[in-house]
């Protein structure tokens, strides 16, 4: 992989101004809404990336991942293994009744939990995993340490059966992820991942921090939403720089989503809501501090051994 399967920066310029755009519009046309649900601005952005580097006849990257990890053949029966393994996770005890509330009332999200699971299933028939196991292991790692530190200090009243509903949205985030806003944030905005660098990194994240704020579902707390969601968007994509694998990135954000999206919205005692927002986003900001540090040092070593 190399700077030439990169976009213009003209390109990821007009694409980062598409992604904010829609962002924005989108949720505001009922009739949108109405159709598609909820998921139909990650399904967008997920589409403009998709036109953008398929225009500019550019891969995809679901199959990138380190130095020899590609497959000389694919291995087709571990990719309809991850189909299996997403399909029972999806009906797994209640699930079943999720995923027709999913298809009933937010129909872009099953069209994206299809095409992720697909592009999964290409990743693995095609990339030997067993590269990636410390990559995937820092990736929960750093996606479940912080919100479990914050979930143990404010004790949030959950309700029961948080199994079921985690599975659910740990595989609905992941595959929908990978097709969505991975592809179009890390690797059309960011390229491949040896080449990108800590300045495309701060640029991706501003405008993945910007494509959440402009969205109305975010609440009234703009400035809040772009520093939160900026700071793990840094830090998804230093773990898509690390790792050199998209999977990784996604299996990040999946597991940074699921716990509290399993909760869901459980309550925090009174007068400690703003306390849980402080401890996510320093817990954040630690993450993206180390990753930084990590991408900035793997420069510095790929500068002196070519020089």
């Amino acid at each position: 992989m190399s700077s030439s399967l990169d976009l213009s920066a003209r390109a990821r310029i007009a694409l980062a101004a598409s992604l904010v755009i829609t962002a924005w519009g989108l949720p505001r046309l009922p009739l949108v809404q109405r159709l598609a649900g909820g998921t139909a601005v990650p399904l967008a952005a997920g589409a403009c990336a998709l036109v953008a580097l398929l225009a500019a006849r550019l891969p995809l990257g679901f199959r990138w991942g380190p130095p020899r990890s590609a497959r000389l053949v694919p291995d087709v029966a571990r990719g309809f293994a991850v189909g299996a393994v997403c399909a029972a996770g999806l009906l797994f005890d209640d699930n079943a009744a999720r995923l027709a509330a999913v298809w009933h009332d937010d129909r872009a999200a099953s069209v994206a939990l299809l095409a992720g699971a697909a592009a999964w299933g290409a990743a693995v028939a095609t990339t030997r995993q067993r590269t990636l196991w410390h990559w995937y292991a820092a990736a929960a790692g750093a996606a479940l340490l912080p919100e479990a530190a914050v979930i143990a200090l404010l004790r949030p009243s959950a309700p029961s059966g948080f199994v079921a509903p985690f599975v659910f949205f740990l595989i609905a985030d992941t595959t929908v992820a990978l097709v969505t806003e991975e592809l179009a944030f890390r690797r059309a905005l960011l390229g491949p991942p040896e080449s990108a660098r800590l300045s495309a990194l701060v640029l991706m994240a501003v405008a993945f921090g910007l494509w959440h704020a402009v969205q109305p579902a975010y609440g009234g707390a703009p400035l809040g939403t772009f520093l939160g969601t900026a700071l793990g968007g840094f830090v998804a994509g230093c773990i898509y720089v690390l790792s050199g694998s998209l999977t990784v990135a996604a299996l990040y954000h999946g597991l940074h989503n699921a716990p509290l999206k399993a909760l869901g919205g459980a309550p925090i005692a009174a007068g400690r809501a703003g306390l849980a927002g402080v401890l996510a986003l320093v817990s954040t900001a630690a993450l993206a501090v180390t990753f930084g540090w990590m991408v900035y040092r793997r420069g510095d070593r790929e500068s002196s051994g070519l020089s």
